[in-house]
């Protein structure tokens, strides 16, 4: 759990990390078929249209 955060909505968030995902897709769908799972973000089925990345210099913005 990230402590101290939780979403708009009072959903836990839940950070992983150090994961190889091999099958993004199918690593998508089967966490989405998790009871209680809200959303999850892969993006596997869906590519993001915009991307903000936190650096030392500040957020960047990469766009589609």
């Amino acid at each position: 759990m990230r402590e101290g955060f939780i979403t708009d909505n009072g959903n836990i968030i839940l950070d992983v990390h150090g994961m190889s995902i091999v099958d993004p897709v199918s690593l998508e769908t089967a966490i989405n078929h998790i009871v209680g799972v809200v959303t999850n973000g892969l993006f596997a089925r869906r590519g993001a249209d915009v991307l903000l990345l936190g650096t030392e210099s500040g957020v960047k913005t990469y766009k589609k």
